[in-house]
C-alpha cells in the first residue's frame, strides 16, 4: 500500500487521480483520466464561447455567457499550472513522506498527524461545499421547473440552459441532452478546482505542521540556573536542540519556497480571473431580467468564488502566523540560562525568523486574510464600473 493511501492524504490523492494529475499516476491512467477531465470542460467552454461570439451583440447574452467562460478559464489555470508544476508537486509530495519517515518515533510524529487530520477535514468540508453550490448551479432550471408543475398554480415556468445558447441551437429540443452534458462537465470542473486547492492546503498544513514542531523543541530549552560560558559541546544539550531547530527551519523554509514558486505566477492570474468573473456575475443580477433559477445559479458561482478565494487566504494566513510566531518563541525561550555558543545561534536564528513565510502572486501580492478584504473592495469597483455601462 502506498503511503498516500493513509487517512490522511487518501482523499487528495482520489481526487488528484480522478482528474489526472495525481503526480504517481501512471501514464496511462493518467492520460485516460485527463482525456476524459479536458473532454467535458473543454466541450462546456466551446458551447459557452460560441454562444458568446454569436450573440456578442446582444448584452444579456454577453453578461449570461462570460461568467461561466471565466469560471472555466481559471479551472483551465489550476489544470495547466498543476501539470506544468507536475515535477515539483511530486517534490513536495515525496519531501512529506521523508518527513514522516524521519520522525515517525519522535514526539513531533504526533503534531504532523494534528495537521494531517485538519488537512483532511478542510478538504471534506470544501469538497462539500463546493459540489453542493455546483449541484446547485447545474440542476436549478429542473428543480424550479419541477417545483412550479407540483404547486397548484396556473403559470407556466420554462427553466433556462447554463447560459444562452438559444440563438445558436435549438435548446428546447436539446434540453435533456444539454442539461446531463452540463452536469457531467460542472463536475469535472469542480472536481479540478477541488483537487487542485486540496493539494495546495496539504502542503500549507504541512508547512505549519513543521513550524509548530520547531517551536515544541524550542521550548524543551530549559538551561541551567548555574550558567557555564563555554560548556563541552556534548554536555551541551540547549546547543544541540537549536542545532536541530535550525537545520528544521532551514528545511521547512526550502519547502515553503518550492511551494511558493509552484504557485506563484498561478496565483497572479487566478486571482485577476476571480476578480472578473465574480464582478460579471453581481453585475449580471442587476444589469439583466434573470428568472428564479438564473438567480439561484447566480448567487451559488459568487458564493463559490468567495469561498475558494477566502480558503486559499485563510491557509496562506495560517502560514504567516506559525512562521511569526517562531521569534517569539525564541523570546519566550529560556536564553539566558544557556551558554555563550548557544546564544549566538539564538541571534542568528532571530535575523532569520523575523522575515514572515509567504505565499505571493506573481511575487508582488501575498496570500493573506488581510488582502482578501482587499480583493473585496475591488470586486465591488468592478461591479460598479460594469453597471454604469448599463
Amino acid at each position: 500500500m502506498s503511503f498516500y493511501d493513509n487517512q490522511y492524504y487518501y482523499i487528495n490523492k482520489t481526487l488528484l487521480s480522478f482528474v489526472g494529475i495525481w503526480p504517481f499516476q501512471s501514464r496511462l491512467e493518467s492520460i485516460v483520466m485527463l482525456v476524459i477531465t479536458l473532454f467535458f470542460i473543454g466541450s462546456l467552454t466551446v458551447l459557452e464561447l460560441w454562444g458568446l461570439i454569436a450573440g456578442i451583440k446582444n448584452l444579456s447574452i454577453v453578461m449570461e455567457n462570460t461568467s461561466p467562460l471565466l469560471v472555466n478559464s481559471f479551472v483551465f489555470m489550476k489544470l495547466i499550472n498543476c501539470l506544468c508544476n507536475k515535477d515539483k508537486m511530486k517534490n513536495l509530495l515525496e519531501n512529506i513522506k521523508e518527513t514522516w519517515k524521519r520522525i515517525s518515533v519522535r514526539p513531533e510524529n504526533k503534531i504532523l498527524k494534528n495537521y494531517a487530520d485538519q488537512n483532511r477535514i478542510l478538504t471534506i468540508r470544501y469538497a462539500t461545499l463546493i459540489y453542493i453550490l455546483g449541484i446547485l448551479y447545474s440542476t436549478m432550471p429542473i428543480i424550479v421547473s419541477g417545483l412550479y408543475l407540483l404547486l397548484p398554480t396556473n403559470e407556466t415556468y420554462t427553466g433556462r440552459y447554463l447560459f444562452r445558447l438559444e440563438h445558436v441551437i435549438d435548446v428546447d429540443k436539446y434540453f435533456n441532452l444539454l442539461m446531463v452534458h452540463g452536469f457531467l462537465s460542472v463536475f469535472f470542473l469542480l472536481s479540478v478546482w477541488i483537487a487542485a486547492d486540496g493539494m495546495f492546503v496539504l502542503c500549507t498544513q504541512h508547512v505549519c505542521a513543521l513550524f509548530e514542531s520547531i517551536r515544541y523543541n524550542m521550548e524543551r530549552i530549559q538551561g541551567s540556573d548555574l550558567v557555564m560560558i563555554e560548556p563541552n559541546i556534548a554536555d551541551d544539550e540547549a546547543y544541540h536542540i537549536i542545532i536541530y531547530c535550525i537545520k528544521s527551519y532551514t528545511y521547512t523554509l526550502k519547502f515553503s519556497e518550492l511551494l511558493s514558486s509552484a504557485y506563484a505566477t498561478y496565483f497572479l492570474f487566478l486571482l485577476g480571473n476571480v476578480v472578473i468573473a465574480g464582478s460579471f456575475s453581481a453585475a449580471e443580477l442587476i444589469m439583466v431580467d434573470v428568472q428564479l433559477d438564473e438567480v439561484i445559479r447566480i448567487i451559488a458561482v459568487n458564493v463559490g468564488l468567495l469561498l475558494h478565494i477566502f480558503y486559499l487566504s485563510l491557509t496562506s494566513q495560517q502560514m504567516i502566523d506559525y512562521s511569526n510566531r517562531f521569534h517569539e518563541v525564541i523570546y519566550s525561550c529560556n536564553w539566558y540560562k544557556i551558554s555563550l555558543r548557544s546564544k549566538k545561534l539564538l541571534r542568528f536564528t532571530l535575523m532569520r525568523a523575523s522575515k514572515p513565510c509567504q505565499i505571493k502572486a506573481g511575487k508582488m501580492y501575498v496570500m493573506s486574510m488581510e488582502n482578501f478584504s482587499s480583493i473585496l473592495r475591488v470586486s465591488m469597483s468592478y461591479i460598479a464600473m460594469l453597471t454604469s455601462l448599463q
